[in-house]
């Protein structure tokens, strides 16, 4: 039962980790150098976040295109 709740949300999970990311980038590079820094900060946070979780989406994204097919077979 909890290991298929959390297979559930982990798109979730990941999201609001991205989401982290980009706010702690932001927050980050407005403490190091203003609104430049806080430009800057979002970059780099999108650029890692997507290198690091933007493959576990992809995974999310392939299970739920089986799943998808698994029910049109049957």
């Amino acid at each position: 039962m909890l290991s298929r709740m959390i297979v559930s949300l982990w798109a979730v999970l990941i999201e609001i980790s991205l989401w982290l990311m980009l706010v702690s980038g932001i927050v980050g590079g407005w403490r190091a150098g203003g609104i430049g820094g806080a430009i800057g900060g979002l970059v780099v946070a999108f650029i890692l976040g997507s290198m690091f979780l933007g493959a576990f989406l992809v995974l999310e994204d392939i299970r739920k295109s089986v799943k998808a097919i698994e029910k049109q077979k049957q």
